[in-house]
């Protein structure tokens, strides 16, 4: 399967990756993100000076990377009614639909051949982020922006010119039709359901497949000689970066305690960052 890489601005960062998905002329430098993590997540990054990836398949979304016109989306969206789902196993269908639900012959093979790294856009905090993914509020945010994204990773080659940083086009999955560019597995990776609107999700995206910038869930070098480089069912992977370019700032979260703050801003300076420490604005979550 060949995917068709397409961007609609064709906005390239210097010496870096795309970026698609924003109005034309708007100062990539300017967009601010923020990505909640916790602690044990920001410490990874901190150690292993790469950031983590999941493959695409692996997300919560049960739609994630699916075409919504396409047979996978018809599948999930069947499994919804009870009396369908009963007349298909009756005829003997039901599980080689499911079978033929999760990989190449669905259409929908970005959910293994892609892996994606995810932000909120925006400069205000969002209490929802904190809850779902910063520990209930007792984790970290990094601050950072659109650009810093595009030029802080380890991405080299043809798998540069293959990744990109676009912000998400939520659409209602149950009648969006996505026209004559259902094959792009590229652009479909950047669809999903209005449902998770809130979240206001930029992305990082990029193949699937272990590079010299690759390591392990462990921290150990990926892609050695003899290692594979595609492994479809992986959870997800890390990829080097430039942390003085990646991080902005970082902000404490708003169910931490002053000492918390203290012991976040000793621990950033002994990785010889020198950016600020901020705490939460956002009142502490119940």
């Amino acid at each position: 399967m060949n995917p068709i890489i397409t961007s609609s601005t064709g906005n390239v960062a210097a010496s870096g990756l795309t970026i698609d998905g924003f109005p034309p002329g708007e100062d990539h430098d300017k967009i601010d993100v923020l990505r909640y993590l916790p602690l044990d997540r920001f410490l990874s990054l901190l150690e292993f000076e790469a950031m983590w990836f999941s493959r695409l398949g692996a997300l919560q979304d049960k739609f994630e990377c699916t075409n919504p016109e396409g047979p996978r989306a018809f599948v999930l969206k069947l499994a919804e009614d009870p009396e369908a789902v009963e007349k298909c196993k009756s005829l003997g269908l039901w599980n080689h639909m499911l079978a033929a639900a999760d990989n190449f012959r669905s259409g929908d093979g970005g959910r293994n051949m892609f892996a994606v790294n995810c932000w909120f856009l925006g400069k205000s905090e969002s209490e929802k982020m904190w809850k779902e993914y910063a520990d209930s509020g007792k984790g970290i945010a990094i601050r950072s922006t659109v650009s810093r994204l595009a030029t802080a990773l380890q991405i080299t080659g043809d798998y540069r010119l293959i990744s990109k940083v676009g912000r998400i086009n939520y659409v209602d999955f149950k009648s969006h039709k996505i026209g004559d560019r259902a094959n792009d597995v590229a652009k479909v990776a950047f669809i999903k359901d209005s449902a998770y609107a809130e979240e206001n999700e930029v992305r990082i995206l990029t193949l699937n497949s272990f590079h010299h910038g690759c390591l392990n869930p462990d921290g150990t070098q990926a892609g050695g000689p003899g290692s594979p480089r595609f492994l479809p069912n992986i959870k997800g992977f890390y990829i080097k970066c430039d942390l003085k370019r990646l991080i902005r700032s970082v902000i404490v979260g708003p169910n931490t305690s002053p000492y918390f703050r203290i012991l976040i801003k000793r621990v950033v300076a002994r990785y010889g960052l020198t950016v600020d420490v901020e705490y939460s604005q956002v009142a502490p979550l119940r």
